[in-house]
């Protein structure tokens, strides 16, 4: 039976938003690729009665909770304490733990701060997990039906301990599983709901799920397959690209230069832009330094004053984003053949989020170009208002 795994991050900071939770986001992959899927997700934080709460709330209905940060030795770190409130057990000093943060001090010709005994201090027959990294141990819990697994929250420190300690005791506890795998594939100008249509509907081969996370200027899809057979992936791939493929902007992650870089290499490229904001002159840098940038104003703002004037302006191949105008945001590419124009009509209010759908949309029609594909297509999210073709 599958097990419920669940997630706890504690802390102030993470709870406000100061820190970004980027320990639950690998933690919940890092399982999956193991063959857990993570059930739910929790905030919590420097607050003993809210931690004693939940923990003694998820112990009935879990049976794995992994709980991130907590372990350092200030007054808000107070992980442990609340777990022994929670099951009714008395805080106790593990020697060994004490012994093993004393010899780290001493090899660095340092003297143990008395605080630090505080991370020695564990919940009484809490089994210890070792961190080689720092001085936070983890420690691990039963209460009821659940395993609560207490790590730090320093990204390094919880990486290490997870593959060196804490998956081999899954394996122990859960069962060995094998291990999904996940194929990642970022798309661009569609709509998650409009993408959610044309995907739920069909039948998908045994063991395979999807997985959509919208992340402008893309949406990601995620074909996931828990003891599915390679048989069964390949043809989830090809029936996912049959459908949206031609929308494909990468795979595995969102890393233009990787993705757009070969095709950029191809020859030197002239860009103009002004309603971006220079998004796309940013984007393009991180791709090549086969280009040459201009972040100009007053560029026009009609589809075939925009195609004129980058004819005029470039021999080719050349990018260039308008102004915006009554009708939306007319984008240009030029080539050796003609140069072709479409305006796109940007609802969205945040001016960065704008600025990026822009630069993507152009950096789109090359792609399209370069990969011989229909340079101009209806996008969900970035309404078409004109097209026209101008030859050279």
């Amino acid at each position: 039976m599958e097990p419920v795994i669940e997630l706890v991050s504690t802390g102030d900071e993470v709870l406000t938003g100061l820190i970004v939770d980027t320990n639950a986001g690998w933690l919940s992959q890092r399982l999956l690729e193991q063959g857990w899927q993570v059930r739910r997700r929790f905030t919590v934080g420097d607050d003993r009665s809210d931690l004693v709460e939940l923990f003694e709330q998820r112990s009935h209905l879990a049976d794995l909770v992994i709980v991130n940060g907590g372990l350092g030795p200030t007054s808000d770190d107070i992980s442990a304490e609340a777990m022994a409130a929670a099951a009714g057990i008395p805080l106790e000093l593990n020697e060994h733990w004490l012994a093993v943060m004393q010899e780290k001090y001493s090899n660095r010709n340092r003297q143990m701060p008395r605080s630090n005994v505080k991370q020695a201090m564990l919940p009484q027959g809490a089994e210890l997990i070792d961190n080689p990294v720092g001085t936070a141990c983890g420690f691990a819990v039963r209460l009821n039906r659940a395993i609560f697994i207490f790590t730090p929250g320093v990204p390094s420190e919880l990486k290490t301990m997870m593959e060196q300690e804490i998956i081999p005791r899954l394996a122990t506890w859960f069962g060995q599983r094998g291990a999904s795998e996940v194929r990642r594939f970022f798309l661009f100008g569609l709509s998650e709901s409009g993408l959610s249509d044309r995907l739920d509907s069909q039948d998908w081969p045994a063991g395979i799920t999807l997985g959509y996370r919208a992340s402008l200027p893309t949406i990601e899809v995620k074909l996931i397959a828990e003891q599915a057979s390679p048989e069964a992936l390949a043809q989830a791939e090809r029936q996912l690209l049959a459908e949206v493929g031609t929308h494909l902007l990468a795979r595995d992650e969102l890393d233009f230069r990787r993705s757009l870089g070969p095709l950029l290499d191809m020859q030197p490229l002239t860009v103009f832009e002004e309603a971006s904001g220079g998004r796309l002159t940013d984007t393009i840098s991180t791709i090549t330094a086969e280009f040459e940038g201009h972040y100009l104003s007053g560029l026009p703002d009609e589809a075939r004053d925009l195609g004129e004037w980058l004819q005029r302006s470039a021999r080719g191949p050349a990018l260039a984003i308008g102004a915006e105008g009554p009708q939306g945001v007319p984008v240009a590419l030029l080539t050796a053949e003609h140069c072709q124009v479409q305006t796109l009509k940007v609802h969205f209010r945040d001016p960065l989020a704008r600025r990026k759908l822009l630069a993507v949309a152009a950096l789109d029609m090359l792609r399209r170009h370069l990969s011989r594909q229909p340079v101009m297509v209806d996008y969900d999210i970035l309404p078409c208002s004109e097209r026209l073709t101008l030859p050279c």
